[in-house]
């Protein structure tokens, strides 16, 4: 999501998409999907970056499951 609109967004309107990513196991899928393309090179990001998005991934696997 552009930084700018989630700018935008209520703090109601955030809840409610994070709620739906969530509810929908898509917060999972999403960061799985980054974490591929980081991975195959299709994506460049920092070193800190990608640990964060690793232990999110974990934690909230750990979470659903």
């Amino acid at each position: 999501m552009d930084k700018q609109l989630l700018e935008q967004l209520t703090p109601e309107e955030q809840k409610l998409l994070l709620d739906v990513l969530f509810t929908q196991h898509y917060a999972l899928e999403l960061i799985s999907c980054e974490l591929a393309d980081i991975e195959n090179g299709n994506k460049q990001v920092e070193e800190e970056r990608y640990k964060q998005l690793m232990h999110l991934y974990y934690r909230i696997r750990e979470e659903t499951m």
